[in-house]
């Protein structure tokens, strides 16, 4: 089966171009877990041992990798709305995304939705930005997996406020990051830690009983202290002030290199230091994975 959509478009010399888009779409596409019954055996790779499936959204995707790449963060599924957009927007946060997609102790999922005759759900509405749509072809992912999979919760995790609420209107279980660690993991708190927020700060997004957003650590109605006592990681320096630093020598920038005992531990080696330098913390590593380029004070 397959769908054609037809537009016209105006190119740089003026004239008008009439595009056609063919997109194929098939029903033999696997759900990849055990607990659907209707899956081959052979595209199993989510566990039948899950307490829950998380399918996450693009922003979790581009902005939660330090979190999702922890060993405790497990039967993820990644749809192909979420692996394009990543693609198209962050080139190094794709190829950490396929990375995890690829480990068969992560047990991240790839699953083609936009080309599942069940899941995909055509172009955007009229007066629907692509983000709205590809927010509601989540949530048509999130559906169609908790019609297959009954035993267990499929959670939709999101730190849109706007996309949970859609989801809760629909019966799908949506929480954000903190909220999932705080709810789901609440045997390995230190993986709060790696949630990173707006800005490097820790964001409250739960919504309250009367509708109103609650304040966040870089709204305007937090106090100083209140910032201060949300705030995971430092943020990150802006390109002015890196290279000032570069020049003055107060900065040296070097490669990260992980502790393979201790992920919370790094070298980085540095040049204008003349030997290595102990990086010690989640907050002082500051979000770098192993092999990033960073820059230390």
């Amino acid at each position: 089966m397959h769908s054609i959509r037809q537009y016209n478009k105006l190119t740089k010399k003026g004239q008008i171009k009439k595009v056609t888009i063919e997109h194929y779409l098939r029903d033999d596409i696997w759900s990849g877990s055990p607990l659907d019954s209707s899956c081959d055996p052979s595209q199993h790779r989510l566990s039948s041992a899950a307490t829950h499936y998380v399918v996450i959204d693009t922003n979790i995707a581009l902005h939660q990798l330090t979190f999702l790449e922890d060993p405790n963060v497990t039967d993820v599924i990644i749809c192909s709305t979420v692996l394009n957009e990543v693609r198209a927007r962050n080139n190094s946060a794709y190829e950490r995304l396929r990375r995890l997609v690829s480990s068969p102790t992560k047990r991240f999922y790839a699953f083609a939705n936009e080309h599942h005759r069940e899941t995909y759900i055509g172009p955007a509405e009229q007066n629907e930005s692509p983000n709205d749509r590809n927010d509601r072809a989540l949530r048509r992912a999130a559906e169609w997996y908790r019609q297959k999979v009954t035993q267990i919760p499929v959670v939709l995790l999101t730190d849109d406020a706007g996309n949970r609420r859609a989801a809760s209107a629909l019966g799908i279980e949506s929480v954000s990051a903190a909220e999932y660690c705080r709810t789901y993991k609440k045997d390995t708190p230190a993986l709060l830690d790696l949630v990173a927020g707006d800005s490097g700060t820790a964001v409250q997004d739960t919504d309250l009983a009367d509708g109103k957003r609650r304040p966040t650590a870089g709204s305007s109605s937090s106090s100083p202290s209140s910032v201060a006592s949300k705030t995971l990681f430092p943020p990150h320096l802006s390109d002015a002030a890196l290279a000032e630093g570069l020049r003055s020598g107060r900065l040296h920038r070097g490669t990260l290199r992980v502790s393979e005992f201790r992920r919370s531990e790094g070298l980085v080696g540095c040049e204008g230091v003349g030997s290595d330098v102990l990086i010690s913390g989640e907050r002082s590593m500051n979000r770098a994975v192993d092999g990033d380029v960073v820059v230390i004070e």
